[in-house]
């Protein structure tokens, strides 16, 4: 039976309330604990192992790293520090160009980390890794002698990965690496 008391009825449905949440969540935990996935790497028998080859190295002939070098000379010059931004539109893969219209390119939103063309002085190559029709090459962009410009710019090192696309070297990847 009810208690007579508004005072007496109120608590009662807070603690009845109460009661019923903790009896829910008791059950939960009893009944639902581990509703997640196993983060075991399941072991088939009845398969192969996938083992890694690292690609094999394959020298360059001088040549291929001149047309290289003179490919992301002419990237570096555009699409880094963004001038000429059609200049690069021909250097970059289909990869690098995933997600981006030419126009958008144009407009300087490319996949590309950008570097201030007003302190932009010249650029190093340095080639890093060499495989079959893949040339990997850092590139050190300096800044102008100014010293707002080795303050604000500084130097950047940029990772660039070049394919050889039918007899031409393109720019797959270039993303920023190190700030000295």
């Amino acid at each position: 039976m009810l208690p007579q008391s508004h005072r007496k009825r109120v608590r009662l449905a807070w603690g009845s309330a109460a009661a019923l949440a903790v009896l829910v969540l008791v059950v939960l935990l009893v009944f639902f604990r581990n509703t997640g996935h196993s983060t075991a790497t399941p072991i088939n028998v009845h398969q192969k192992a996938q083992v890694f080859h690292p690609p094999k190295t394959v020298k360059a002939t001088p040549a291929q790293k001149a047309a290289a070098v003179a490919t992301i000379d002419r990237f570096t010059r555009s699409a880094i520090i963004r001038r000429n931004l059609a200049d690069s539109w021909p250097l970059a893969t289909p990869h690098m160009k995933l997600g981006v219209s030419h126009a958008d390119w144009l407009a300087g939103d490319l996949p590309v980390v950008p570097y201030p063309a007003w302190a932009f002085r010249t650029a190093g190559y340095t080639l890093k890794g060499q495989f079959e029709a893949v040339l990997d090459y850092d590139v050190l962009v300096l800044p102008k002698e100014t010293k707002a410009a080795r303050q604000d710019a500084g130097q950047q090192v940029y990772s660039c990965e070049l394919r050889d696309v039918h007899g031409r070297w393109l720019v797959d990847s270039c993303y920023p690496r190190k700030t000295l």
